[in-house]
């Protein structure tokens, strides 16, 4: 296949420039006049001076006062840790910390979750916090315990 057929090729590029050049090249069917000639123009009348509107300014505009405050009428609202998981559930910090309070360890790969109370708890690294073990099993993770009973 690695063959060129040349013949081939010349004949189909023949075949490109005729239709080409055919298309291309057409009779006029209709002849404009060359010459100079001046453009036709219409004047339009511009009056002298714009008419001018005169708008009627107070000479004392009403004001409005406001009263000021000294202290700032904003509240400081608590941010809420997200929820990824659903309520009572919080993503761990970049160094696995959470909420304060929070003592119930998640990790999202396995979906197992650590109390106090279990021996691997404080080497645990935990991916998310829940704020207790009612939250975990509603988020549909499992207690460690209970996982390495079964095995």
């Amino acid at each position: 296949m690695n063959h060129v057929h040349w013949s081939l090729f010349a004949l189909s590029f023949a075949t490109g420039l005729v239709l080409t050049l055919t298309l291309m090249v057409r009779s006029v069917k209709r002849q404009v006049p060359v010459g100079k000639s001046e453009p036709t123009t219409t004047k339009i009348p511009v009056p002298q001076e714009p008419p001018k509107t005169k708008i009627p300014v107070p000479q004392d505009p009403p004001t409005t006062r406001i009263r000021v405050t000294r202290e700032s009428p904003t509240r400081k609202i608590p941010t809420v840790p997200s929820a990824p998981y659903g309520p009572g559930s919080a993503q761990a910090a970049p160094d696995g910390g959470g909420p304060a309070g929070w003592l119930v360890k998640g990790h999202s790969e396995t979906r197992l979750y650590y109390t106090p109370d279990d021996p691997t708890y404080d080497s645990t690294v935990p991916q998310v916090w829940f704020k207790d073990e009612e939250s975990a099993v509603c988020a549909g993770f499992t207690p460690w315990r209970k996982r390495s009973k079964k095995g």
